[in-house]
């Protein structure tokens, strides 16, 4: 076959794999868009270029990329363009490899594909460079009913049904062209069950799934401010934050237990060491004076003062009092009761290039190159402070999430605990402005419902802000950039879910197995070089 068409399967291959990220309506297109990317790697693999079929696979893995994640050009242009090549880069080297090993072993493309791909997407969690966005299991996020299985496999479950999926499709048309009636009797019949077990057993998992713990009353605010004009504008920083506690004045009374307020309302740093010295903390002691009963959720920026002896890569100095510190991207929660201590948890999983710089504790001087992001910039600090949220009075425990980290499924339900509770995400989404990328991350906050069983609060600056159960249910929300409020009811459900006690055990797997598969084909090839001289 010709490089024209196959530049033009490449450029098929890259449309289908980004269209569920740009129209999310048309998600069903995942199950067949690995089929032109199989059909060029069966054409290429054996010329005498062995890096042909990484050619292709990247032009296909490029044009997904930008289909999927061209919004980020919104906040930052260079970011942009770095995360799209580093990504289509490392995703057409897995695909290469997985082409490779078939051909070393002579064995069938699903079988290297399918463990190598989702080894991938495990380890593209837990790195530096850490961005799964696009991992194939989100593309369902849309359609909470066909995947309520996720709280027993997580979006891995996901990807390996697609997966699967597609090489089903490759089969039956290969059977098909083969004329063979027997053969595409049989392999119709499994790639069919293949493709209805999953979607059938969700909705069994749907029907019978039902509400339970008791409730409890929350209010929300949405206070809508520009992350590039308003937000981080030090001269309004005390405006929003007094309009804050004016809008939850208007909304709370003694039947709301708890009010959530999004990431980084409170821009100036507060120092955990002494958060009383901080206007704004004090600010928000003076309003639960008002309402003792009252816990409060929400954003800040805080920060804690280091000693010369310890100072970990990506701290900051203060040259004007002289001292280094850690500063961190943190959710304030206040629990009721007279005299109740602040607990402070940090993000974790912060956006490479923008909120810490890849390996800067091998690279230490490029901390301070963080990209600038509407006009903030700095090298955030992710060492964990408290990894729940707790009421020791009511045995409530609150699984915190901080905007970036709701992509992370398996970072996310690691410290999901057995008591009743609910999962709580604060986030700007304002960053990508109308365009799909708000509405992807919002997409995300049902898969996390999903796999931990928990309802779940999404708080967000600019929208969008909502209420979702514990089967993945929008149950309430507010619109895209509109200052409002919310209030509603959530259950406190208790237990961990299968994949909340065992996490990414499909990736695990996969990614060991990988491993071994990549460690026995360089030894194989080994063997042959060494024949052959």
């Amino acid at each position: 076959m010709n490089i024209r068409k196959n530049i033009m399967l490449a450029l098929t291959a890259g449309l289908l794999l980004g269209l569920p990220w740009s129209v999310s309506a048309l998600y069903v297109v995942i199950f067949i868009a690995w089929l032109p990317l199989f059909q060029i790697e069966a054409n290429v693999r054996h010329q005498t270029n062995p890096y042909t079929v990484f050619n292709y696979a990247f032009v296909s893995f490029l044009l997904w990329n930008i289909l999927g994640t061209w919004w980020v050009a919104q906040a930052q242009f260079v970011g942009a363009i770095l995360i799209m090549l580093a990504n289509s880069l490392l995703q057409a080297l897995v695909f290469w490899l997985a082409s490779r090993i078939r051909t070393i072993l002579r064995i069938p493309l699903l079988f290297p594909f399918v463990i190598i791909w989702m080894g991938y997407e495990h380890f593209h969690l837990f790195w530096d460079l850490a961005w799964p966005w696009l991992n194939l299991g989100n593309a369902l996020a849309t359609e909470p009913k066909l995947i309520q299985w996720y709280e027993f496999t997580g979006v891995r479950g996901g990807t390996l049904w697609i997966i699967l999926t597609n090489f089903a499709v490759l089969k039956l048309i290969d059977t098909y062209r083969q004329k063979s009636p027997g053969f595409i009797a049989v392999t119709g019949t499994m790639a069919l069950l293949l493709i209805l077990i999953p979607p059938l057993g969700s909705y069994l998992i749907f029907q019978n799934f039902k509400a339970e713990g008791e409730t409890v009353n929350i209010a929300l605010i949405q206070p809508n401010l520009d992350p590039y004009t308003e937000k981080f504008d030090p001269e309004n920083y005390a405006k929003h934050v007094e309009g804050f506690f004016k809008t939850a004045e208007a909304i709370v009374d003694d039947q709301i237990q708890y009010l959530f307020g999004p990431e980084t309302l409170i821009v100036e740093q507060i120092d955990e060491q002494d958060p009383v010295a901080s206007n704004y903390y004090r600010d928000l002691l003076e309003f639960r004076k008002k309402y003792p009963r009252l816990n409060v959720l929400l954003g800040v920026h805080s920060y804690q003062k280091l000693d010369n002896h310890d100072i970990p890569a990506g701290s900051r100095f203060n040259r004007e009092k002289n001292y280094f510190y850690e500063a961190f991207n943190t959710a304030l929660f206040l629990p009721s009761g007279p005299g109740a201590a602040p607990q402070f948890y940090h993000k974790t999983k912060l956006v490479p290039l923008f909120e810490r710089m890849p390996f800067v504790q091998y690279l230490s001087f490029l901390g301070k190159y963080s990209l600038e992001l509407g006009g903030y910039t700095g090298t955030y600090s992710n060492r964990q402070g408290s990894p729940i949220f707790k009421l020791p009075e009511a045995s409530i425990a609150i699984l915190p999430i901080v905007c970036y980290e709701s992509i992370f499924g398996p970072y996310c339900s690691r410290n999901l605990p057995e008591q009743k509770g609910f999962i709580c995400m604060i986030t700007n989404d304002g960053w990508w402005k109308n365009t799909p990328g708000y509405r992807h991350h919002f997409n995300f906050s049902p898969i996390r419902a999903i796999e931990n069983r928990r309802d779940f609060v999404r708080v967000a600056n600019t929208g969008i802000s909502a209420l979702i159960n514990a089967k993945g249910m929008v149950i309430a929300r507010t619109s895209w950039w509109e200052k409002t409020t919310l209030k509603g009811q959530i259950h406190l459900r208790r237990g961990q879910t299968f994949f909340a006690r065992h996490g990414d055990y499909l990736g695990r797997i996969a990614l060991i197995c990988g491993g071994f598969l990549v460690l026995y084909a360089g030894i194989r090839k080994l063997k042959k070089l060494r024949i052959k001289a």
